[in-house]
């Protein structure tokens, strides 16, 4: 379902050499990282800035399609007791997390106002993780993290619930194709972190 480390794929496509070596290592790249993520937030905000007028619309609708939809998401996780599965659990899905957060999921902060967080460069887990709880709301979490659903939170779904949460994942899906699709420059079926212009 998410597509991570364990299956060797990002959201649509491969990982990059550079990503599956970065999941496969341990060790500390705290300095590398930060420029990665630095540099990718730079180019992709200069390139959000120099797109058209028609073409900023277009995205602009598509991203509160996105935004509702994963908050309908989550909802579905939060009535099966998500919190507390997730909390306990400690975001272990979440290993290589720093590939999963896209320049689209980046437009999204851009073009709603919302002010982007600073990942944890110092921990060992996810870089979006704080002390207790994920750096971002939900309707602003990457794809593979707002339809992943372990067998302990698939458990928990009631009813029609389960049915539900996947028809959203597959109707998310495709809002992300369809915005990644409207930007010219190729690199936004990137993650952050592998969008700069020496990978």
């Amino acid at each position: 379902m998410a597509m991570g480390c364990a299956n060797g794929h990002f959201l649509y496509g491969e990982f990059s050499l550079q990503e599956k070596a970065a999941c496969a290592e341990d060790a500390d790249n705290t300095t590398t990282d930060y420029e990665l993520w630095r540099q990718g937030v730079v180019q992709i905000t200069r390139t959000v800035e120099n797109l058209p007028a028609m073409v900023v619309a277009q995205a602009k609708s598509a991203i509160r399609e996105l935004l509702d939809l994963k908050s309908a998401m989550h909802a579905v996780v939060e009535k099966s007791a998500g919190a507390s599965i997730c909390a306990v659990c400690g975001g272990k899905c979440c290993r290589c997390g720093k590939y999963h957060f896209s320049a689209v999921d980046l437009v999204a902060y851009l073009m709603t106002g919302k002010d982007i967080f600073t990942p944890n460069f110092s921990g060992k887990g996810c870089l979006f993780l704080n002390l207790d709880s994920c750096l971002m709301p939900p309707e602003y979490r990457p794809f593979n993290c707002i339809t992943f659903a372990c067998e302990l939170l698939e458990d928990n779904f009631a009813g029609q619930d389960k049915d539900s949460f996947y028809s959203m994942e597959r109707e998310l899906r495709l809002l992300y194709q369809e915005l990644q699709q409207i930007f010219p420059d190729q690199r936004m079926r990137k993650s952050v972190m592998s969008f700069n212009d020496g990978m």
